[in-house]
């Protein structure tokens, strides 16, 4: 989806942003939902199996999914799926998106194991499962180890004059959230982006250059001595994602009272 939502399907995404309460207007998310793995042997996250099966609706179901959900037991509200498929923009197909939500939920549970579905009377409620994919119960990330490391990704995502959610294209959405993971400043070879991420250097390429184009992430070149390069010199490219994003973007002052989730 790369174009500007509805005027019902905003009013929907932000009336559940706001009856998720939640003071900082940011939402935690794992690292290893990016990636996993050893600092020494990273491997790839759940987030590189949706975009090897071109899933952006899994993608767009679960990042809203993890804002509203903000407190124990991570279990989201009784909703209707036809104000799910409104909210992904998906409420003029003929059923309203209810078959395209419900296979999406479908997928979040069984193939990714992100999410755990049960019921309330007729409707369906989500439950958080960790960011790793392993099914495991969710709990609030406190980011004293590396499994506990977690990034935070603001509601401007959602409600930014932007509107990234819906005018990002699916490998810019990607490497938004990779980004987000490494201090600002850092330095991500491409052709290391299928091993670390697993992302292809070109899907990896087209994304940072479009967060580059959309003004969501600097670049800064520098020159560096390589003997063995024709020229003896080599360029290096340093990104640093723009605030709110990123590390940078993070607020100085904690919440009294916010709950991290």
């Amino acid at each position: 989806m790369t174009s500007k939502p509805s005027a019902e399907q905003q009013a929907t995404v932000e009336s559940l942003l706001q009856a998720a309460k939640r003071p900082t207007e940011r939402v935690n998310v794992r690292h290893s939902f990016v990636q996993g793995g050893s600092q020494g042997k990273p491997v790839p996250g759940p987030l590189h199996r949706m975009l090897a099966a071109h899933d952006e609706r899994a993608l767009d179901l679960f990042l809203l999914h993890r804002a509203l959900v903000s407190a124990e037991p991570w279990t989201s509200r009784p909703l209707d799926s036809r104000v799910w498929a409104r909210a992904l923009g998906l409420h003029h197909d003929a059923d309203q998106g209810v078959t395209a939500v419900s296979k999406a939920w479908r997928r979040l549970e069984g193939t990714y194991r992100l999410v755990d579905r049960g019921r309330s009377g007729r409707l369906t409620v989500l439950t958080s499962l960790r960011e790793d994919g392993t099914g495991k119960a969710y709990t609030s990330p406190n980011g004293g180890t590396r499994a506990e490391r977690y990034f935070t990704l603001p509601f401007d995502y959602w409600t930014g004059e932007q509107r990234w959610y819906t005018t990002l294209t699916f490998p810019a959405k990607v490497m938004l959230l990779v980004s987000s993971t490494l201090k600002p400043g850092f330095v991500l070879p491409t052709e290391k982006a299928r091993d670390w991420y697993g992302v292809s250097t070109e899907s990896a390429e087209r994304g940072l250059r479009l967060l580059r184009e959309s003004g969501l992430l600097e670049r800064a070149t520098r020159v560096k001595d390589a003997p063995l390069s024709p020229t003896g010199k080599t360029q290096e490219y340093h990104y640093t994602l723009k605030r709110p994003y990123g590390r940078s973007g993070r607020p100085k002052l904690t919440v009294i009272g916010a709950v991290a989730s």
